[in-house]
């Protein structure tokens, strides 16, 4: 990718996210104490979120209400596929140590309409989450394929098989180990990512496997990368912000070493519960960086 600016397209959800964290061991059949956090969510915006630190993005979505429009960047333009307004929302439950235990997603309404407006969109890199209808996602990608770079950042298990049939239209794919294997019906990683290529040896492919590692993979190589050491906070949303890092630096022409471990550390920044404001942000990532390990 040569450099460039406000070259980013997101076609996706916006929600808002309630984070929810047990203060004490669950009892079951009682009232359980709590601590909150309410933000805006959806796998697309999580993404749009770190790239509009740096530069202007469009955003393609359903309607949304006056609350979150103006909780969102100057830098995020709205533009909607829908006019109806409509409720939606998904929630996060850790238990008293941040480990994950469950989501909540309140989000059929996404899926409900598989005549959403296609934007007319051309030499864009447009990223894609997968919360619209199966229907609504293969027309859009095919369609949209043709002048444009598709980028799938995938939302969850249940919806990474809307793409079945549409791999050999996406140039890059974000996606963890359960939804590689649900994709693939492979047993494991590598395995995995050989099937996907051997459908589209164009595609560039981003694993990540929890604290574990994450796998970089093209038609020429497969690269592991350690993240560092940290202390989980909450791992919601810290995927979302490895691919948005990783899309940004790629837009600037750095190497892919540099994108690797920038990419990696910011994932792992947002799983220790901090998060970016501001452009200078991007030195403490360069920094935290140090810690990450390509092998």
């Amino acid at each position: 990718m040569t450099k460039s600016e406000n070259i980013f397209v997101c076609i996706g959800a916006i929600h808002h996210d309630y984070l929810i964290n047990l203060k004490k061991n669950i009892i079951n059949y009682r009232t359980n104490p709590i601590i909150h956090e309410t933000r805006i969510g959806g796998v697309a915006y999580n993404v749009a979120e770190i790239i509009s630190i740096f530069q202007k993005i469009q955003f393609y979505s359903l309607s949304i209400n006056k609350e979150l429009k103006i909780k969102i960047s100057k830098n995020i333009i709205m533009n909607q596929i829908d006019n109806n307004l409509s409720d939606r929302y998904y929630i996060a439950l850790s238990d008293k140590k941040n480990k994950f235990l469950l989501g909540l997603a309140n989000t059929d309404v996404y899926e409900s309409n598989n005549f959403l407006k296609i934007p007319n969109i051309s030499n864009k890199f447009i990223i894609f989450d997968l919360n619209f209808s199966k229907i609504y996602l293969e027309k859009a990608i095919r369609n949209l394929s043709y002048k444009n770079k598709i980028i799938v950042c995938a939302t969850s298990v249940y919806k990474i098989i809307k793409i079945k049939k549409v791999i050999k239209n996406i140039d890059i794919i974000f996606l963890n180990k359960a939804e590689l294997i649900k994709l693939t019906n492979s047993s494991n990683i590598i395995t995995g990512i050989k099937k996907i290529i051997k459908i589209n040896k164009n595609i560039e492919i981003i694993v990540t496997n929890s604290k574990n590692n994450v796998i970089y993979a093209n038609d020429n190589k497969i690269i592991k990368i350690k993240p560092p050491n940290i202390k989980i906070k909450n791992e919601n949303g810290a995927g979302d912000a490895l691919a948005g890092m990783m899309l940004f630096l790629l837009s600037k022409g750095h190497n892919i070493n540099h994108i690797l471990k920038n990419s990696v550390a910011c994932g792992s920044y947002y799983a220790s519960g901090k998060r970016l404001n501001k452009k200078r942000d991007l030195i403490i990532i360069k920094n935290f960086s140090k810690k990450v390990i390509i092998k």
